[in-house]
């Protein structure tokens, strides 16, 4: 993340929230726990398919687990400012 965006996303986490990352886009969430189901639908308001699932990882979190995977029906705590997501679309099996 380059100094500008570190400023956005300041901004951002002091006027409204907490700020997040996801897929290398900023969006702001007001609550400290995030979802699975929230960071998949900030990541693709519209599925690609039915038969799509999705893999969710983390980085920067709060808590004692800072990285990992983040599982269907999991939560995560964020950051104030700055937790990083990353979605990818996978086919089911």
């Amino acid at each position: 993340m380059n100094e500008a965006a570190s400023v956005e996303v300041e901004d951002a986490a002091d006027k409204t929230g907490f700020a997040i990352v996801v897929n290398g886009e900023l969006a702001v969430v007001p609550h400290e726990e995030v979802s699975w189901t929230e960071v998949v639908a900030i990541a693709f308001p519209v599925w690609p398919s039915p038969d799509t699932t999705f893999t969710v990882t983390y980085r920067k979190a709060k808590g004692p687990k800072h990285e990992g995977i983040l599982v269907e029906g999991g939560l995560v705590e964020v950051k104030k400012q700055g937790t990083i997501f990353d979605v990818t679309p996978t086919g089911k099996s």
